[in-house]
């Protein structure tokens, strides 16, 4: 039985707490929260342990979970690696490329496994795409989001569009050759609407665009192939593909609409962190991948502040 101590105990934590609840693996040490007033109080009635102190939590886990947005995750993540504990951590785990960098050397020299929770790669319309993936040529992004003024506080590169950026280097391997990007401030001094086009060194195009300030809700990435063009909607669990059937007869397509199974993409990652724990391997979705997410996001980001009035 792996110990896991959860830092956080706001809406998003206690998603955590359900999904590590539900997995005979993990067994819960405790919850650490500075900055939730009732924390003592929210623990004692769902029977769960508070720690007062990270350095407690720390003394009685293998594990930690730090989840919550309200917390600094990066000092949190050194101390919990200076202690030689695993950890899973929300994305953004930390605010430059080189506190991730800091964080790849702390977890080598500590042997820990570090995994971090992009929650994209575990939607099952994600993952139900991969199959028919052969070699991109172009892909296009789109995150939409309702208007909310409390997201304002991120800027939206790294709170929107940063799970694209994860999708597509994931599938594209390769280095960026360029970037392109503009941003536009509607509502707020810092952009509410970015658009990236990233070139990449195998010919890969992709065009990210991120809207924060949008009438609904989008999550919808397109792959275009030879042959084929593949839609994955992450909000519907749709997948739609069009592919040419014949290539010596024109207007021959087949259109082929698949729907995925709702599943708990939380539950799913954290699975996947038991099994990297369980079988001694590294997360896939890791510190080096975030890394180089992180490098993507500010070359975006420099892009947009330049030519930002």
């Amino acid at each position: 039985m792996i110990r896991i101590g959860v830092a956080g105990i706001d809406k998003t934590s206690l998603n955590h707490l359900n999904a590590i609840q539900s997995l005979a693996g993990f067994q819960l040490s405790g919850i650490y929260d500075p900055h939730t007033k009732n924390a003592p109080e929210l623990c004692k009635k769902g029977g769960l342990n508070y720690f007062e102190d990270f350095g407690e939590l720390l003394q009685n886990s293998d594990v930690i979970d730090i989840a919550s947005p309200h917390l600094n995750h990066f000092p949190l993540a050194v101390d919990a690696i200076k202690k030689s504990k695993h950890l899973f951590i929300d994305s953004p785990i930390v605010s430059s490329p080189a506190e991730a960098l800091q964080l790849i050397n702390l977890s080598g020299e500590a042997d820990v496994k570090v995994q971090v929770n992009y929650p994209e790669r575990f939607n099952p319309a994600y993952t139900a795409t991969l199959p028919f993936l052969t070699r991109p040529l172009y892909i296009e992004a789109q995150r939409h989001v309702a208007f909310n003024d409390q997201r304002k506080k991120v800027p939206i590169v790294m709170d929107l569009m940063m799970h694209d950026i994860d999708i597509i280097l994931s599938i594209v391997k390769a280095n960026i050759r360029t970037v392109h990007a503009t941003g536009v401030g509607v509502f707020n001094g810092s952009p509410d609407i970015v658009n990236a086009n990233l070139e990449f060194d195998n010919g890969v195009v992709a065009n990210l665009t991120a809207n924060r300030i949008a009438s609904k809700n989008i999550r919808r990435i397109k792959f275009y192939q030879y042959q084929t063009r593949l839609q994955s909607d992450f909000l519907k669990h749709r997948i739609k593909i069009l592919r040419k059937q014949n290539e010596k007869v024109d207007n021959r397509f087949l259109i082929k609409n698949l729907k995925a199974p709702k599943e708990d993409k939380l539950l799913l990652a954290l699975t996947e962190f038991y099994q990297s724990l369980s079988l001694n391997k590294k997360p896939f979705v890791n510190l080096d991948s975030t890394y180089q997410n992180l490098k993507a996001a500010f070359l975006i980001d420099e892009k947009v502040q330049m030519l930002t009035p």
